[in-house]
């Protein structure tokens, strides 16, 4: 008896499984159209944003997957216009070749300087960095201080030949990296790490007690390039990049990564 419930259990059940199967449900509805085609984009439907998955927490990876700010910055704005997003692997430095021949419609992670949108156009900005002072969050550091404290930076980066050009290179400890600038700051070694302010402040989550501290110089704003001929993808950009600033969608993705770095400045260097 027992077998045969068991047996009309199992009927059952691969009978609704088939009959599921088999019925034909609504055709799913149709999304809504792309906002742009070709010519203004190369390829229909697709967004294709050129990004550097080498430099965290702008671009990476995580679990085999890409991750980072400009990760999420491009998923927004290829939402917004109702386009598949395909990331292909393009330095900032590389993007007016990268435009040029057409791999890419837009290339993220560009900073705002004149030699940076060399025969390429800026279309915006969603973020901005620059260099900055990191310390134990229980003191209070400034750019004044530095000449009587003992600090760390990353060779050849904005902030080492700030703090090299104004103190001297034997004021400043040298590391290969910032990650270990942090260490030395977690160990005791020195009392402060000079660095840029964004991969600073992510690299600080994975230390207790260490936090950003001031700015060291003004920050520069960092954003999208197209090619200089694309004005319509240029001026498409820029109104989602406004509208996500608006919404709130970029001070989230900033938060996402950079917990509570406070709004740099870029005038003075200033909070």
């Amino acid at each position: 008896m027992r077998l045969l419930r068991i047996a009309l259990a199992t009927l059952l059940a691969l009978t609704l499984t088939t009959a599921a199967a088999c019925s034909t449900g609504p055709e799913p509805e149709p999304g809504p159209p792309p906002k742009l085609a070709p010519p203004v984009i190369g390829t229909e439907g697709v967004l294709r944003v050129g990004l550097d998955l080498s430099y965290p927490p702008y671009g990476g990876t995580d679990k085999d997957r890409e991750a980072g700010i400009d990760v999420d910055v491009a998923s927004a704005i290829a939402s917004a216009l109702n386009l598949d997003l395909q990331l292909i692997e393009v330095a900032a430095e590389d993007a007016p070749a990268a435009l040029k021949n057409g791999s890419v419609d837009m290339v993220m992670s560009v900073p705002f300087t004149e030699d940076a949108v060399i025969g390429a156009t800026f279309a915006g900005w969603y973020i901005e960095s620059g260099p900055a002072l990191f310390a134990s969050v229980d003191t209070s550091v400034t750019p004044a201080d530095l000449g009587k404290t003992r600090v760390a930076s990353q060779k050849g980066s904005e902030a080492y030949w700030r703090l090299t050009y104004t103190l001297g290179e034997e004021a400043v400890v040298t590391t290969e990296t910032l990650r270990e600038a942090f260490d030395a700051l977690q160990t005791g070694d020195v009392d402060v790490v000079a660095g840029d302010a964004l991969v600073g402040a992510y690299l600080s989550r994975d230390f207790e007690g260490i936090g950003f501290a001031s700015q060291l110089g003004p920050a520069t704003p960092i954003g999208i390039v197209v090619s200089t001929e694309a004005t319509e993808l240029e001026s498409e950009i820029r109104q989602t990049l406004d509208s996500l600033a608006a919404g709130g969608v970029l001070d989230a993705i900033r938060a996402k990564w950079v917990d509570d770095l406070p709004a740099l400045d870029v005038s003075t260097g200033e909070q």
